[in-house]
């Protein structure tokens, strides 16, 4: 079989499904730019960097507390006979889980100082972590049947709320930390209301299957909590030996290339679904030619952040975030990276390996705690975004040889060419006639 994409009704709905993904991505990193610029220039570098801080608290506490159920998930969605039931339970185990990780983090993070001082702050942060936990429960599950259309909807209501709602209290003035974070955990309290009704909900079936999507998302768990630390280590780190304007620069350097990096998300959710459901050798070959017209994606992202990012960032956020130019051009290629090996990492979850996922982004990790912790004191936020940017591009070669080798692909067949350039412009060339 081969892993082009096919023809015939099948190919027209993966292309349909990627054009809508696509300008879903860019919708969402339009308003997500927009959003960062109301909130920089009504809270300013402090302000926003404290902003910062209760989010990625937030987001750290629904990483660490996920348990990767949506990892098992997408390993025991290979045998057809789970679905349904996988289908059904997964909202009942995102707010389950998540009012416990929200509670535990609350308990640890309020006595501490500065941290926790703003205490009504914090628990609107923390209401996200159960919503948030079930949005990615749930995600998951629309995007292994293929219905993508659905997260789409109810990615773009919450990021429209967000943006409407702190338009409409920045402009006169009105915005403060804590405004802004109940803005925040209500726009995903919106996005969940609109996927719940596309599944089969219903009281949670199979406990035995429960128990394996714990039990299997469990050996996962340590790989997920690392990786997602990799990512976010760096804000706390920042916070803790330097100040809040410093995590507010950072922030907004690690805003464009973020959202970068979203974009390039729409092809690894629409390959996701062959990946797991296709043959070994099949699945191989596509995460081949995905990997080839992602890292075109995330070349051509790397280029556009280096010529316009600067003038626009400045030029939108106000010269306060001036600093943040430097950061996010170093920071860059390593998001592009990252970005890049995304579909090899999908592949590998079908290998079911965690102990060797676990132990990749385990390496990752401390490496970039080092780096941070050698860095910051010399370079302060470009030290930051350089310790980063070096242990994501590790990462993503670790990811990408280890999918060569287990797959049977030559390196040489990730490099892309003229026909991954001539497919992506077909392809957006597709996207400009959608209805």
């Amino acid at each position: 079989m081969s892993a082009t994409v096919a023809t015939g009704r099948g190919g027209d709905a993966t292309a349909t499904r990627l054009a809508h993904l696509l300008l879903t991505h860019l919708t969402l990193t339009v308003a997500g730019g927009l959003t960062s610029v109301i909130v920089a220039r009504a809270l300013g570098p402090g302000d926003r960097g404290a902003y910062w801080v209760i989010v990625t608290i937030a987001t750290t506490a629904a990483a660490m507390g996920n348990l990767s159920v949506e990892k098992s998930q997408t390993t025991l969605w290979t045998r057809e006979e789970n679905r349904p039931a996988i289908a059904a339970n997964s909202p009942w185990l995102g707010l389950a889980v998540g009012a416990v990780a929200a509670g535990i983090a609350f308990l640890t993070v309020a006595p501490l100082p500065g941290v926790g001082a703003d205490r009504s702050t914090l628990v609107w942060g923390l209401a996200a972590v159960p919503v948030m936990m079930t949005i990615v429960y749930v995600n998951n599950v629309h995007v292994l049947r293929a219905c993508t259309g659905v997260v789409n909807r109810g990615s773009l209501a919450g990021a429209a709320l967000q943006c409407s709602a702190l338009a409409a209290l920045g402009f006169p003035g009105w915005l403060t930390v804590e405004g802004v974070v109940i803005v925040w955990t209500l726009s995903f309290v919106v996005n969940l209301l609109l996927l719940l009704p596309s599944l089969p909900v219903r009281r949670p079936s199979e406990g035995r299957l429960v128990a394996r999507t714990l039990s299997c998302g469990l050996r996962y768990h340590p790989g997920y909590v690392c990786h997602f630390l990799l990512l976010r280590l760096d804000v706390l780190i920042l916070n803790a030996m330097s100040t809040p304007a410093s995590v507010g620069i950072y922030s907004m350097a690690v805003t464009p290339a973020e959202l970068l990096r979203a974009m390039t998300g729409a092809v690894v959710q629409v390959a996701l679904p062959r990946q797991m459901e296709s043959s070994r050798e099949t699945a191989a070959a596509y995460t081949a030619r995905t990997i080839r017209i992602t890292a075109v994606l995330a070349a051509s992202s790397v280029v556009l952040l280096c010529l316009a990012g600067p003038f626009l960032l400045v030029a939108a956020a106000g010269p306060a975030f001036a600093g943040s130019v430097v950061p996010m051009l170093v920071l860059a290629p390593g998001v592009a990276a990252a970005a890049t090996a995304a579909p090899a990492a999908a592949y590998l979850l079908r290998l079911d390996r965690p102990l060797v996922t676990s132990l990749m982004y385990g390496a990752a990790l401390p490496a970039n705690l080092v780096l941070n912790v050698l860095l910051i004191p010399e370079a302060g936020v470009v030290g930051c975004a350089l310790a980063s940017a070096i242990a994501y591009t590790a990462l993503a070669a670790t990811q990408l040889v280890w999918f060569a080798r287990s797959a049977g692909v030559p390196l040489r067949r990730l490099s892309p060419g003229a026909a991954e350039v001539r497919e992506i412009a077909h392809r957006v060339h597709g996207l400009l006639r959608v209805r």
